[in-house]
């Protein structure tokens, strides 16, 4: 039996200590948002959830610099 071929997709990198886990809190609709574009782009919804908070963090601290200058 053959296993279907997956897209290269890259997955978290690698640690160099364990990872702790964080509970998150979502509204029913949040949920149903983050597991629409995690469907979507083919991730967990906790590999959609770390990407999501990835991509917020670097706009916090962007707008945060600006705000020191």
């Amino acid at each position: 039996m053959e296993q279907p071929a997956h897209e290269d997709r890259s997955r978290l990198p690698k640690a160099d200590a364990p990872r702790r886990q964080i509970s998150l809190r979502l509204t029913k609709d949040e949920r149903e948002e983050l597991e629409a574009l995690a469907k979507k782009d083919g991730r967990s919804r906790s590999g959609m959830a770390h990407r999501l908070y990835m991509r917020g963090l670097a706009e916090i601290k962007n707008e945060m610099q600006k705000g020191e200058s």
